[in-house]
């Protein structure tokens, strides 16, 4: 039944975090006998383009930064002034790419949601965020005049025929303060867990630990994940890593960059520009370092590991994120502005002094073995199509 039939998906590019859980879906439909087009921008079309999808270029938005990595409102402003004629060229872009197609998969992109319904195609929205918050104590009148249009991308995604939150289901959700879900749409909507990639069997520590140069039997092992948009990723890891080689004289420190060049020379922690399969490093690890992104919050949570989150400052969703699971006891927010050794290494070990976090990080392990949004995506797209022939 499936063969002659394509999807078409579109993919948030501001990130790796939309791109990566898509890939995983991507391969699971083409595994299934679909065919599937995607669509994306900025980080999210390299790395699909990376893992070998034949990712369609669509017009980028973004959100502007200032050079310590701190949202800029003025500058989101001015970056994007001519918002409204770049969405209508998105969703131009996506009318074309999506006409034929026999269902429609928007990973939080309206543009793709809005062709899908023009289109009259049955219609699915991948979500882990619904309102959008904005996080700056000035210039309130303003603040309260975006957030008034910033309601708008939630009116679009309503439209769906379905709406799958991709994060664990409440009292877990990673995003909950961003997921006020009107009470219109809550039939319409599923918490189906986060799209990670899941390990067939734990790794073998001494494995893992041979291959990356780490003593299995030595000290705890405190693994950097670098995440989010390039321009951010790069200021905290900037920061952090002279940090680490300091650290690294009391633990096992093991940094992945996201495909940066690191720009500091360490003599201690062990650094890789890349690691293809990082989830096997979040098994071995004892706690991970981050930023606050939905999607390697999810990863490291479904290994049983607690985090200490370094949020993008003034960004509304990682600072949800971020107070979310700190409120669960699974991880400590520590505020760009204040990192340093004394404040980094205060963190860790109150972390690994004690049980109470590593057991609420267990408890998102437990609930994950629970969940197969995979599964549940599939059999939502194999659904809507018979239910069109």
């Amino acid at each position: 039944m499936t063969s002659s039939h394509r999807i078409h998906f579109g993919v948030c590019g501001i990130g790796y975090g939309h791109a990566a859980r898509s890939a995983i879906i991507i391969r699971e439909l083409e595994r299934r006998g679909l065919a599937v087009t995607v669509s994306s921008y900025g980080d999210g079309l390299r790395y699909l383009r990376s893992v070998g999808a034949d990712a369609l270029q669509a017009p980028p938005i973004s959100y502007g930064v200032l050079p310590d990595g701190k949202v800029s409102i003025k500058m989101t402003i001015f970056r994007n002034i001519f918002l409204p004629l770049r969405f209508m060229e998105q969703v131009s872009c996506e009318l074309g790419y999506a006409e034929g197609a026999s269902l429609v998969l928007s990973d939080s992109r309206a543009s793709t949601t809005l062709a899908g319904k023009l289109l009259g195609k049955p219609t699915l929205t991948i979500l882990n965020q619904f309102n959008i918050r904005i996080e700056y104590p000035r210039y309130r009148r303003l603040i309260e005049l975006l957030e008034a249009a910033c309601y708008a991308p939630g009116k679009i995604w309503g439209l769906s025929d379905e709406i799958l939150i991709a994060d664990y289901p409440p009292p877990y959700t990673i995003s909950k303060w961003n997921l006020v879900i009107p009470d219109n749409l809550l039939e319409k909507t599923s918490f189906i867990g986060p799209v990670i990639e899941r390990l067939e069997e734990n790794p073998r520590r001494d494995e893992v630990c041979g291959r990356f140069g780490l003593d299995p039997n030595g000290g705890p092992i405190i693994f950097y994940h670098a995440s989010g948009p390039a321009y951010e990723r790069k200021i905290l890891t900037n920061l952090i890593l002279p940090i680490l080689d300091e650290i690294a004289e009391e633990y096992q420190v093991i940094a992945t960059l996201g495909g940066d060049k690191p720009e500091h020379i360490t003599r201690r922690a062990r650094v890789y520009h890349w690691i293809d399969d990082p989830m096997k490093i979040f098994a071995i690890s004892d706690l991970v370092i981050c930023r606050a992104g939905q999607t390697t919050l999810a990863k490291a949570l479904a290994m049983g590991k607690p985090v200490i989150m370094i949020p993008i400052p003034a960004h509304g969703e990682q600072l949800g994120n971020a107070l979310s699971v700190a409120e669960s006891g699974a991880g400590i927010i520590l505020q760009q502005h204040q990192l340093s050794l004394e404040a980094l290494r205060s963190a860790i070990r109150r972390i690994l002094s004690g049980e109470s976090f590593r057991e609420s990080a267990e408890e998102y392990r437990r609930l994950h073995m629970t969940l197969n949004p995979i599964e549940q995506i599939c059999s939502r797209v194999l659904r809507c199509i018979e239910s069109t022939v």
